[in-house]
């Protein structure tokens, strides 16, 4: 036979329990079906009287449970509005914490831009550093306090849901007539915040799963796992904001040499600037204004970029700490000349600078080669030095060409890129000077200097502190609105009639005032002339070597040994990087008398023509003499572009700006946890309104409440030791919903479990 099913309605009230029961009490005899009352009452007058009983029974119960009561109490039951206030309250904070930090991401709250915007807004640049930095001090407070709620919310994501998923459980309870009583007991313990009934099998976990622990299981893992994306996603980095912009004046571009006036002339103060450089610098002092590509200095790092080895490599950094000097000058990548030190930044602000690189190429050409009609050629630099007439066992003779109209500047007026070449040929016979080490014989050699000038832009925060490439063309071209102006005043018109020529007829005199001295005063010579007239010129050392001769000749009977009287031009330039003398054989930089044979003014002008014909380090093919010019052409360039004009405009602003902390996080990440957010807080705001507007006759399934309804269920689940809950039936087989055992009849109603009425907001019923 089937076995009896439970009643599904299940009182809450114990008098409805026991009124209920079967009549076998109150020493009655059930036989067979048949009631045999006592003491020869009949069956009808014992039933009455047991009932009667029972009822007295059910009110002293009464009375005694509820002191002083005349009626039944009852109470309507409570809606709870707080819980949707404390989750609002909850998704302030989390929005706040998300949508600073979002917003710092990108863009300051106040400025509307971390960096440079000129001819905008600003945000207050330019007026005073404490000033535009306190703007963004306050994002700064901004991001500490986002961090600070962003941890409290952290912190209450799963308490506050579990609050919120236990109050909207008794509301499901109420409105789910399906429900059993393990089903029910799942939701009181909380099981969407442990796995172990979701990692039971699919056919055991319906016993105690429902659609609602589903969705707050689901629920309060997207909200635990929000907070961990955050700190995944979300980094910390210091990056400059503004302050005040400072500015470099009165510097020199290429416009700033084409402002001279129709009486204006160069007076030679370039090549005489050039011609004291070219002998007081020495191979192993740094360059601040010289440039390159960046120069790796890590040993973890390195790599051969120019085929040295690396204990070359190591040897330039080790150098003067890594700075740029002229004897590694041909084995720098991309050196070039800027009137700023080498590798500064202008911080927030994009500038551009003008650079300037000479490269010089040197070769030994035969005499079919060498220009034949130099000085007869109009407008070419022609110069002529010889000591024909001395004996002619120990003769000399310097020719110097430079072919071409030299009167026009090969400079012009531009802020694109421009190139131009120019072409050195020197002829140097010797004769007679083997004893000193000077094979006798015509030495043709042919220099050339490519020269390409432009502008680049400056180091800065937004180019990662790497000076840009040779700008092909307009510096405004790539200006926008983070560069400021840096010219001031336009260039007034160069008169280009200026040309002026030396006279070609020169003697056998060792002096070139009359070949040079016009030439001096051409405007804006190329580097190569002003190298050509500060070696060879009017006031070069084989111009005026005779008159050291002569002051000697005066003081015969002083004792002067060793004593420095003068510097030789080009000569320190010959040397390595670690500054060694590799020079021609054996003219020292410091020209000197110690009363010897190599003080003889035809062996000293010898040795120093010889010394641009071969070098100890690498003989007659001249890598030493070309790296030479490359630098004295660095050095004439400098003298050019530092020398002071009057119509210097040019000027570099910059901000190093100062230190603040922002978040970091890609766009993906950003769009992803807003997502996720989003779907929580709506998922979590809902659970709170359906927990607030459903009236509830408990406000959570704690354990006085638990403990009521095994009280309704103590027949059915008695006190007993338990080793699997799995095989208790009856917790399958009882109601876990609650309704109105009354049906909805009466004034006052009364919680039952498995009752089909619903519990109504509006209706009393039983309480304590």
């Amino acid at each position: 036979m089937d076995r009896a099913q439970p009643d599904p309605t299940i009182f809450a009230s114990d008098r409805e329990r026991r009124l209920s029961a079967p009549v076998e009490d109150e020493g009655l005899s059930v036989t067979s079906g048949v009631v045999t009352p006592p003491n020869g009452e009949t069956q009808a007058d014992t039933i009455l009287r047991m009932q009667s009983n029972r009822e007295n029974e059910a009110e002293d119960q009464k009375e005694r449970l509820i002191s002083g009561a005349t009626e039944p109490p009852s109470t309507n039951l409570n809606r709870s509005v707080w819980i949707v206030i404390a989750t609002l309250g909850y998704i302030i904070l989390a929005l706040y914490a998300w949508v600073i930090t979002a917003v710092l991401t990108y863009r300051p709250i106040g400025p509307s831009h971390y960096g440079v915007y000129i001819d905008g807004d600003n945000d207050g640049w330019g007026y005073s550093a404490n000033y535009t930095h306190s703007l963004y001090q306050k994002s700064e407070a901004f991001y500490r306090s986002a961090r600070i709620v962003q941890s409290s919310v952290a912190v209450l994501t799963i308490p506050l849901t579990s609050a919120i998923c236990a109050r909207a459980a008794v509301a499901f309870l109420q409105q789910n007539s399906g429900m059993t009583v393990r089903q029910m007991i799942a939701l009181a313990d909380k099981g969407w915040i442990e796995s172990s009934i979701f990692l039971r099998p699919p056919w055991r976990w319906k016993r105690y799963g429902s659609w609602f622990l589903f969705y707050a299981y689901l629920l309060s893992l997207l909200g635990s796992i929000i907070s961990p994306l955050q700190e995944l996603f979300l980094g910390t980095k210091t990056i400059k904001t503004l302050t005040e912009p400072q500015s470099i004046w009165d510097l020199a571009d290429f416009n700033s040499h084409f402002g001279l006036y129709d009486w204006q002339t160069d007076d030679g103060y370039v090549t005489a600037v050039t011609r004291g450089r070219l002998a007081t610098t020495w191979t192993s002092t740094p360059q601040p204004r010289l440039w390159s590509g960046h120069l790796d200095c890590n040993l973890l790092t390195q790599v051969p970029t120019y085929g040295d080895s690396d204990d070359d490599r190591n040897l330039l950094c080790g150098i003067n700490g890594g700075y740029n000097t002229f004897g590694n000058f041909s084995t720098l990548k991309d050196p070039y000349f800027c009137q700023l030190p080498s590798g500064f930044s202008t911080g927030l602000v994009r500038q551009f600078a003008p650079r300037i690189n000479s490269t010089a190429h040197r070769e030994n050409v035969t005499v079919d080669q060498y220009p034949k009609d130099c000085a007869e050629t109009p407008e070419s630099l022609y110069i002529h030095y010889s000591n024909s007439s001395r004996e002619a066992n120990n003769s000399w003779s310097l020719d110097v060409c430079m072919p071409g109209d030299q009167s026009l500047s090969p400079w012009k007026d531009l802020l694109e890129r421009q190139d131009f070449t120019e072409e050195l040929y020197l002829k140097i016979s010797i004769q007679g000077f083997e004893d000193d080490g000077m094979p006798s014989g015509d030495y043709y050699s042919k220099i050339t200097l490519d020269t390409t000038a432009g502008f680049f832009e400056l180091p800065n925060y937004m180019n990662g502190g790497v000076a840009g490439p040779l700008l092909e063309d307009s510096l405004n071209n790539h200006c926008g609105t983070d560069c400021a102006k840096q010219q001031e005043k336009p260039a007034l018109p160069l008169p280009q009639n200026i040309t002026r020529r030396a006279n070609p007829n020169s003697s056998a005199s060792t002096s070139a005032i009359n070949i040079t001295a016009e030439f001096q005063h051409n405007v804006n010579k190329g580097p190569l002339l002003v190298i050509a007239l500060a070696l060879f010129g009017v006031g070069s050392f084989l111009d005026k070597r005779p008159g050291y001769e002569a002051y000697i000749s005066t003081i015969e009977d002083v004792e002067l040994p060793s004593t420095c009287l003068d510097l030789v031009p080009f000569i320190p330039l010959l040397r390595d990087v670690q500054n060694t003398p590799f020079a021609g054989d054996p003219l020292d930089p410091c020209l000197s008398y110690d009363g010897s044979r190599f003080w003889y003014p035809d062996v000293q002008n010898a040795a120093y023509l010889w010394a641009f014909v071969w070098n100890f380090n690498d003989g007659y093919s001249g890598e030493r003499i070309r790296n030479a010019f490359s630098t004295a052409a660095f050095l004439a360039n400098e003298a050019w572009m530092m020398q002071d004009l009057p119509s210097s405009g040019f000027k570099v602003y910059y901000d190093l700006g100062a230190d603040t902390q922002v978040p970091v996080i890609s766009r993906a990440g950003i769009a992803l946890i807003s997502a996720l957010l989003g779907l929580y807080l709506l998922g979590v705001l809902a659970m709170a309104l359906y927990a607030a507007r459903v009236p509830r006759w408990t406000e959570t399934l704690d354990a006085f409440a638990m403990m009521r309804i095994g009280a309704a269920a103590g027949d059915r689940v008695p006190l007993l030791v338990c080793e699997d809950v799995d095989k208790v039936a009856a917790l399958d087989e009882i109601p876990g919903s609650f309704g109105d055992a009354t049906g909805g009849e009466g004034e006052v109603g009364e919680l039952a479990l498995g009752a089909q009425t619903p519990l109504n907001g509006e209706r009393k019923y039983r309480s304590y």
